[in-house]
Formats: C-alpha cells, sequence, structure tokens
C-alpha cells in the first residue's frame, strides 16, 4: 500500500517534532552534558527520521552503570494520528528475544544442571527423530550451526508446536549440523519448546521470573497487558484502519499466541539497559548473580560458523553485523531485530549501544541499515581506539593456525616440474614475454592432469596466450576428463552484474554451477564425480575482489572432501611489487573480505592460496601451476597477454589500480563512475556543487601519482542514475608512485571536510574492514597520522608473505 498522499507535509512536520522532542523529552533525560559525539549521533537521526526512513527511534549509550547518552526522536505513531516518540516508549523487540529471552533462559537452566547444551534437540523433543538431529544441539541451535530451516509464514492465525513439528520434520535440515551456518528463527522456536518441556512453564514466564522482575525490567515481556498499549509502538498494518500494537509483527510468533523463542518479546531501552549491564559485567546486576560467570564467557566466546563469527545466540561478524560490529572492538556481540532494533555491547569496555525504532510502521517500507551504521559510527571513534600506530607484527601465523614452517609450505607450493628456486626469472618461451599456468599446462600436455576428472572453475579470463578459452583445451585434452564448470561472480562470461543462475556451456554442453547466485560454495552435488578442481581466473590486486573468497571456498570444500587443487596462476595486474592498506580485522571475515591481508596484497592468485591454505593450515593437496617470465614489478599492459575484462567496471589495469582505492568509496553515498565510459576514474555526488574547490583540497594533498580535475558527468547506472552531478576526475600521472588506498581516503577527508552533512563516509568501513584505521579516519586524525595507520599494517604484511612468494 503507497504511502499517503500528505506524506510530504508529513515528513516536514515531522522534522519539526525532532527538534521539539530532541529539546524537550531527549535532552531533559541527559545523565551529564552532552558528550562530544553526541551531535553526530543527533544528526544522524534526525536525517532518517526526516527522510522518512523511520517514525522515530530511541537512542541510548552506556558504559557500566552510567548513561552517557538518552535520547528519543520523531514519532512513536504516524498514523491514525500523530503521537510523539519518548524514551520510555516499548518497541516490539523482534528477533532480540532470541538474546534477551530465550538465551539466557536456555543458559540458565544448563547453570541449573537441567539441560545439557551438547545433547541433541531430540532429547528433549522427542517427535524430533533422533536419527535426523543425532547432531542437532542446542548449542548448535544457538550457534545457527545446526541446519534447521527457516518455515514459510504461517497459513492459519493459530498454530501450536505441535502442529508445527510435521512440518519441520518434512523440511528436514538445511545442512549436517555443524558444517554451515544458516539464521534460523525455527532453531530458537524449538529451543523455547525445549524451556517449556524442561522447567515446566512456558518462555515467557520463565524468562520474566529468572530475569526481567529481579532486573528491574518493569516494562519487558510478552503480550504487553491493555495498560502498557498507549506506549507500545506500533509496528504494521493488520486489519483496515488497524495498526499492530501491542501484537507482536513476526507472524509465526503471533499465531503462537505471542510467546515463541525467536520473537514476541517486548520492551524499553531502559530495561534493555540494565539486561546489558548484566552481561557486561560478567552475569551480575546490583550484587545479584544471574548466570555464572563461566557461563557469560562461554556465551560470549566466538565460534567460526561457516562465514559468520558468532557467541551463543549472539553475532559477532555476519552478513547480518557489519553495520554495527564493524565499528566496536574485536570481541563485541550484539543483535539485530526486523522491525528496527539494535543492540550491541563490548565486555571488556563495558560499553553498550541501544537503538530502538519501529521502522515497520506504518506500511513495512522503512530502511534502518544506514541509521545503524552511523550511530555506530560515531560511538565507536569517539570511545574506543586512539592508540599508537607503528606496532609491526612478526608472527605469519594468523587465525589461530599453526605457522608456515610447521605446516610444511614447501609441500603447498608444488609445482609442474620447477623448483622454488627456479620460478624467480625463467627464461621466456619463445613468442610470449609470460607464459600463465594454463599455458604451461598446455605446453606440457596437460600432463599435471592425466587421468583425472576435472572441475573447472573459471570465466571469459580463462585464455591461453593464443586467446583460446581454457574450458575447450581442457575438454579436448587427452586423459583428462572434464566433468563440471563453475563460475565466479559475474558468470562464465563476465558479463553479469547481478546473482548468476546455473547454466550449461554451449560449446561443451557441459553444466555451470554458479558460485555468485543461490550457493557461494560448491556443494558434494555439484563435485559428483570430480577428484581434481582447476581454478583459472585473473584476478584484479583487491582484497575485496570476490575471486579470491571463491577460490577459498573451493580450497576449504576441496580439503573436506579429499580433493586436489590445482591452480593455474596469473599476473596481479598492478604489479606484485606495492602492499598497501591497512589489514582486514580477522573477525570481521565475509564474501568481499576473505583472509587478514591488506588491500592491495601484491600477492598472484596463486601466491595467494599458498598464503591462505598456510595460514588457515587448510589441508589441502594444492598445486600452484606457475606463471613463467613474470617478474613482480611487471604491470599488465607490459606483458604480451590478451587483456580480458575481468568484470564488466574493470577494463584497463589503470582502472584495476584505481579500483583498489575507489572502490572502498562505492559504499558511501558516491557515484564511483559506475555507468559511464570511466568507470573508478570518475568520482561524484549530486550534492557535490563546487567541483573546482573539491579537486583544489583534493590537490593540495600532493599525493603522488595522481592529479584531480574538477568535472561534472551523468552516470547511467547505479548511484545517481541520469543525474549530471559534480565531481572530479582522476588523473594518474605516475602509477609506480601511486597509491589508490591513501589516494581515496584522502579524498574522502577532503568531501567529509567541505561536506559533512551531505558525506556519508561510514560505509567505507564495508570495505577498509580495519576498525582502527576507520576509527582514525572518522576521529577526523590528520592525514600524516592516518597514513601511519597504513603503513604498519603494510610492513607486519611483507613478512608474513615472503615464505609464500613465487616470483622475485
Amino acid at each position: 500500500m503507497p504511502l499517503p498522499s500528505a506524506r510530504a507535509a508529513r515528513v516536514l512536520r515531522r522534522a519539526v517534532l525532532v527538534l521539539t522532542v530532541v529539546l524537550g523529552a531527549g535532552a531533559a533525560s541527559a545523565v551529564s552534558g552532552p558528550p562530544d559525539w553526541a551531535a553526530d549521533v543527533d544528526a544522524a537521526v534526525r536525517d532518517a527520521v526526516a527522510a522518512g526512513h523511520l517514525p522515530g527511534a530511541v537512542v541510548l549509550v552506556g558504559q557500566g552503570d552510567r548513561v552517557l547518552y538518552r535520547k528519543a526522536f520523531g514519532l512513536r505513531a504516524v498514523t491514525p494520528r500523530e503521537e510523539p516518540m519518548t524514551v520510555d516508549t516499548i518497541f516490539d523487540l523482534a528477533s532480540l528475544t532470541k538474546v534477551l529471552a530465550t538465551m539466557p533462559v536456555i543458559l540458565a537452566l544448563a547453570d541449573d544442571g537441567r539441560l545439557d547444551l551438547d545433547a541433541p534437540v531430540s532429547r528433549y523433543i522427542p517427535e524430533l527423530p533422533a536419527s535426523a538431529y543425532r547432531e542437532a544441539t542446542l548449542r548448535r541451535i544457538l550457534l545457527h550451526a545446526a541446519g534447521v530451516p527457516n518455515l514459510p509464514e504461517p497459513r492459519s492465525r493459530t498454530e501450536s508446536i505441535g502442529g508445527l513439528l510435521p512440518v519441520i520434520l518434512r523440511a528436514g535440515l538445511d545442512f549436517a549440523p555443524g558444517t554451515g551456518f544458516t539464521y534460523s528463527d525455527t532453531g530458537f522456536i524449538l529451543l523455547g519448546e525445549v524451556v517449556r518441556r524442561v522447567s515446566g512453564r512456558p518462555l515467557d514466564q520463565v524468562a520474566r521470573w529468572r530475569f526481567y522482575e529481579p532486573l528491574g525490567m518493569t516494562h519487558t515481556g510478552f503480550n504487553p497487558p491493555l495498560a502498557w498499549r498507549s506506549r507500545v509502538a506500533p509496528t504494521t498494518q493488520a486489519t483496515r484502519g488497524r495498526f499492530l500494537r501491542g501484537d507482536v509483527h513476526d507472524g509465526h510468533a503471533r499465531a503462537l499466541g505471542g510467546v515463541a523463542g525467536h520473537a514476541g518479546l517486548f520492551g524499553t531501552a531502559d530495561d534493555l539497559a540494565r539486561f546489558c549491564r548484566m552481561i557486561v559485567d560478567g552475569g551480575t546486576f546490583a550484587r545479584r548473580r544471574y548466570l555464572a560467570e563461566t557461563t557469560v564467557q562461554t556465551m560470549l566466546a566466538p565460534h567460526l560458523v561457516g562465514e559468520a563469527t558468532r557467541g551463543l545466540g549472539w553475532d559477532m561478524a555476519s552478513p547480518y553485523s557489519g553495520t554495527l560490529g564493524s565499528f566496536f572492538p574485536t570481541g563485541s556481540v550484539g543483535h539485530t531485530g526486523y522491525t528496527g532494533t539494535a543492540i550491541w555491547m563490548d565486555p571488556s569496555s563495558r560499553t553498550y549501544l541501544i537503538l530502538l525504532t519501529n521502522r515497520v510502521h506504518p506500511y513495512g517500507q522503512g530502511q534502518v541499515a544506514g541509521l545503524r551504521r552511523r550511530v555506530a559510527a560515531a560511538v565507536g571513534a569517539a570511545l574506543f581506539g586512539g592508540g599508537e600506530p607503528g606496532a609491526v607484527a612478526t608472527t605469519a601465523s594468523v587465525d589461530g593456525s599453526d605457522s608456515p614452517a610447521a605446516l610444511g609450505v614447501g609441500a603447498l607450493a608444488e609445482t609442474t616440474g620447477q623448483s622454488e628456486a627456479d620460478v624467480g626469472r625463467p627464461e621466456a618461451p619463445d613468442g610470449a614475454l609470460v607464459w600463465t599456468g594454463l599455458d604451461r599446462l598446455r605446453e606440457e600436455g596437460f600432463a599435471a592432469l592425466a587421468g583425472r576428472r576435472v572441475g573447472l572453475l573459471t570465466n571469459q579470463t580463462g585464455l591461453d596466450a593464443m586467446g583460446r578459452r581454457g574450458v575447450d583445451l581442457l575438454a579436448a585434452a587427452p586423459g583428462v576428463r572434464l566433468r563440471a564448470l563453475f563460475s565466479p561472480e559475474h558468470g562464465l562470461t563476465g558479463k553479469l552484474d547481478e546473482p548468476v543462475p546455473n547454466g550449461k556451456d554451449a560449446a561443451t554442453g557441459l553444466p555451470v554451477w554458479s558460485l555468485y547466485g543461490l550457493a557461494r560454495r560448491p556443494s558434494p552435488a555439484m563435485l559428483a564425480g570430480v577428484d581434481t578442481v582447476v581454478v583459472d581466473l585473473q584476478d584484479v590486486g583487491a582484497r575485496y575482489y570476490t575471486y579470491l573468497t571463491t577460490l577459498v571456498y573451493v580450497m576449504e570444500t576441496a580439503a573436506r572432501l579429499g580433493l586436489r587443487v590445482v591452480v593455474l596462476d596469473r599476473p596481479d595486474p598492478i604489479t606484485g611489487v606495492h602492499v598497501e592498506g591497512p589489514l582486514m580485522d580477522p573477525d570481521l571475515r565475509s564474501f568481499t573480505a576473505p583472509h587478514p591481508i591488506p588491500v592491495r596484497s601484491g600477492l598472484t592468485i596463486g601466491e595467494f592460496a599458498r598464503l591462505v591454505a598456510g595460514e588457515r593450515g587448510i589441508r589441502v593437496d594444492l598445486t600452484v601451476v606457475p606463471l613463467e617470465g613474470w617478474r613482480r614489478t611487471q604491470w599488465f599492459d607490459e606483458l604480451r597477454l590478451p587483456w580480458v575484462n575481468p568484470s564488466p567496471n574493470i577494463r584497463s589495469p589503470q582502472q584495476a589500480l584505481l579500483y583498489a582505492g575507489v572502490g572502498l568509496l562505492e559504499s558511501t553515498n558516491l557515484s564511483v563512475g559506475r555507468g559511464t565510459e570511466r568507470p573508478f576514474e570518475l568520482v561524484g555526488a549530486a550534492w557535490i556543487d563546487d567541483p573546482a574547490g573539491v579537486a583544489d583540497a583534493a590537490n593540495a594533498l600532493a599525493m603522488p601519482g595522481i592529479r584531480f580535475e574538477p568535472v561534472r558527468f551523468t552516470p547511467a547506472s547505479s548511484e545517481y542514475a541520469g543525474q549530471t552531478i559534480g565531481g572530479v576526475r582522476l588523473v594518474v600521472t605516475a602509477r609506480d608512485e601511486l597509491r589508490p588506498v591513501r589516494m581515496a581516503l584522502g579524498l574522502a577527508q577532503v568531501l567529509r571536510d567541505r561536506y559533512p552533512v551531505q558525506f556519508r563516509p561510514a560505509a567505507i568501513q564495508d570495505l577498509l574492514v580495519n576498525r582502527e584505521a576507520m576509527w582514525a579516519f572518522l576521529r577526523r586524525e590528520p592525514v600524516d597520522r592516518l597514513w601511519r595507520w597504513l603503513l604498519a599494517d603494510e610492513a607486519a604484511f611483507r613478512l608474513r608473505r615472503e615464505p609464500y612468494l613465487l616470483y622475485r
């Protein structure tokens, strides 16, 4: 249903009301004078409300028993009549139920010795067959690692757990417990039923008795009574003219009578602050213990689950946490809720952030991700970090794995008939300055794959020196049985800028399995009949280019299935000399952050494979077929190799170089030239009204190898599509001197200083994924100090990468 026609007038009234509430109830509720960062939080929420992204919000920040910030903004309800938001508003907390009710009650029962976290859920719900749920333990359900699938919306307005169990049984498990990550409401519905069966009381009663009443959480609970309703923030429309208000928004929880393990809890920011204080104080509050200290430590311990890092119930680093957790220190935890709620805590500093909105009111069209990011960035930059850059790590071990020497990296460096001592500067073969791994494999008659059943991960870049597809060469190779093809982001032809479907290769008739669609990892079914996975992809030299992550996933899957991996090496197109940018924080691993390396690592894709296998201890049978004749100082256009666009918007080595910096800005509210003839060579926005001033300020930073020219351009797609916008053109004057990460952050500093209201730089952290460097940027530290953060990580990585280099 569309917004009412009076929406524009309502937005104006809402903006006026924001000021009224902030200067009235919000300001009066502050415990002390506003902190320096309060203005940034204020502006973030005001902007979100004025833009119509949500009707209103309550924000609370505390450290231990001190409330540092507490304000209400905007409206609690916009229809059928407007009501101002107040700090004591009661919100539908949605999935915060999982960590504020279900998880603590489960752990309390474990403290009592009444259940075992490592027992299968079928022990407590015998209707679930032990054979299927043997490994689906309570602990794995808390970690979302049990494979319990999510269920479709309920078909009726009333459900019972007895009626749901047959549906759950028919659905089966998404994967073998312990082998992946699927965020599962259904798993927590089962945990809520475990509470009822073990305690003899429903979840809402146990949570109130064990936690809410003794903690003084006087307005937290399920099915809020009528006396609370006037303070409850409504959510979406239930029937014509009636909005859900005190009735849980989630369909399954509502059908289950308002009490479920995954949703149904209501509460206020002040009540949640009490719960957070109990957690950050190790399970105690006001000299009363609620959870054993060891239980809280277990709850907060990180577990790598698939590509996510989770605590018991809590999120740490996952696809759901980037807007919050990447601005809080390593070891912080939190959770979000669908209705627009969120909490995030740093136990080490006893800091907590509570951000409550009813962004689904009135018609389910609200947005909260940008607000979460801006608020967390302001709080994180102010309260954390501030140390001295320059400490250089000398260990080659990351993620808690063994050292390269202990892992026998020499075995991982296997090549085809060439020792490591020989791969530095071999004689170039006739007719080609450099041969790729595919060329070498071809010239050696595909001997390394003789008798092998092969799956090939490749795309349009997988060509030999004569422009022939590796797909066709392998399909015709004697003694090689090519069984399946796999494609990364952009597909086998490299033309798609969207999720890629599975397909079939027209020339060979082979299936093409997409690893950038419904699946990101190859499954055993995809690899049926394959004993060797060959990887032939042209990387671009930037950490967040997703081909690297796809390679890691293939290696991890191959190790688990006992398959061999053969990487056909290709050059780093922007040289293998330069290392630049901060290391990724290890706990912020994601599909665009595969391993703790700098933004620009100077590694070929084969060297990257060796480094990841060694540092993570991936026991994979890895062979790298090396380049022949390549020197680390060479750029791609200095080689006699065909340039094939590795993706639609990287059309030259120069654009690949700029992408290593400008790509960091793409998540912000800037255009980076997509939809023009010069992607990553242009940066602009509709709000840049003085391109010449921006260019002059950027040039004044005197960054080597780059010149900024004022420009106006009209992107045909992506950000600001169809608008003529102001910005700068990036002119590379000396590519060996240019440091694109420094250049991008320098330009971002200029834009932040000149357009502090319009520019939204916090999203840089999506790809920078380094807290110290991002905090330094957000604190507006001088450019030279920010560069020192980068240099420290660069020096550390040069030491780490040395054992894995194949070329000198």
